[in-house]
């Protein structure tokens, strides 16, 4: 059996092909090209899964696509997205495309919730009955195993943690998705750059306004070089990531009641700054119970949401075979 993962972000696609074994065989990324469309996209990622049929003919190979945004994952719909910047899409029917153009019907997931397959195969071997999976990057997703079964609710969108609510929603900072007050606005890398900003202007004389001041192309793993530094504005930066992202989760564990959750995406590497203030959050929790077994992990592996298309691939292959 082979596994075809497609993992689709704003800037980079990237694909894995893998056995039930978990032996990697491809590993590619590519820019997300939006000159030609969405048809032609999806035209390039087809010629790449003909190619690997083709190469592994007499095999069995399925393939799964995490997609960002809003998901119809019951019929491989794209339904909303404002991180990908087609033109031509309104309710993308990807996997009826795909099949078009590979003969194989694709699963269509939000890219979160592959993930989240990915950490809860590969880097917790399935152990944990009900878990949480952040992805923190531009945006801010979530994938949620629940009684060890891949839980994606009644239209696809469960685990979108990054759009509840943890401030006034009229007044609260704006988050790409139009709303305010959404978790995704303070701990997304546009929000946390925000308050960088607004230390910087604060505080011109830190380390991190200068090293602000003298990056071209700024980048979050700035920040983390400016705590390393001892800056208490860049410090304080990280604090504030991990208070919220603290909020963010509890109210997920107090209505889920988790027992693991695992941080990943690019903002995780910066866990060392924002951990402290993250478990605080969940220690100060006035209703004990559901935190005090918890088990709080960050992801050791950057292409967990590739990987985790292609574990789940083969999963609903075998599993519907």
């Amino acid at each position: 059996m082979i596994g075809i993962g497609v993992d689709i972000g704003g800037t980079f696609v990237k694909v894995f092909v893998m056995n039930e074994y978990g032996e990697i065989f491809r590993q590619e990324k590519m820019e997300t090209d939006y000159s030609k469309g969405s048809q032609f996209f999806l035209q390039q990622l087809a010629d790449y899964i003909n190619r690997i049929q083709q190469e592994f003919a007499g095999q069995k190979v399925a393939v799964a696509v995490g997609a960002p945004g809003d998901v119809d994952n019951k019929n491989g719909i794209l339904r909303y997205n404002p991180n990908l910047k087609f033109k031509d899409v309104a309710d993308w029917p990807m996997a009826r495309i795909l099949k078009d153009l590979t003969g194989i019907l694709p699963a269509v997931a939000n890219d979160a919730t592959l993930a989240a397959w990915g950490v809860y195969e590969k880097e917790l071997n399935r152990k944990g009955n009900n878990v949480l999976v952040v992805t923190l990057g531009t945006g801010v997703g979530g994938g949620l195993i629940i009684n060890r079964e891949l839980y994606q609710g009644s239209n696809g969108t469960a685990g979108e943690i990054g759009h509840t609510k943890i401030a006034d929603t009229r007044t609260g900072p704006l988050c790409g998705c139009g709303a305010h007050g959404c978790l995704e606005a303070f701990v997304g890398t546009i929000g946390i750059k925000r308050r960088v900003w607004q230390a910087a202007e604060e505080q011109p004389q830190s380390t991190l306004a200068q090293m602000v001041r003298q990056e071209k192309d700024f980048k979050i793993e700035l920040v983390s070089r400016a705590a390393e530094k001892g800056c208490p504005a860049a410090l304080k930066v990280w604090q504030d990531t991990g208070f919220y992202l603290g909020i963010g989760i509890a109210n997920v564990v107090l209505t889920l009641d988790i027992d693991t959750v695992v941080l990943a995406g690019g903002v995780s590497r910066a866990a060392t700054y924002f951990m402290p203030a993250l478990k605080q959050v969940l220690e100060n929790q006035q209703i004990k119970t559901p935190f005090k077994r918890l088990t709080l992990l960050t992801s050791t592996h950057p292409n967990i949401g590739g990987i985790g298309a292609a574990m789940y691939a083969i999963h609903q292959a075998t599993k519907n075979a």
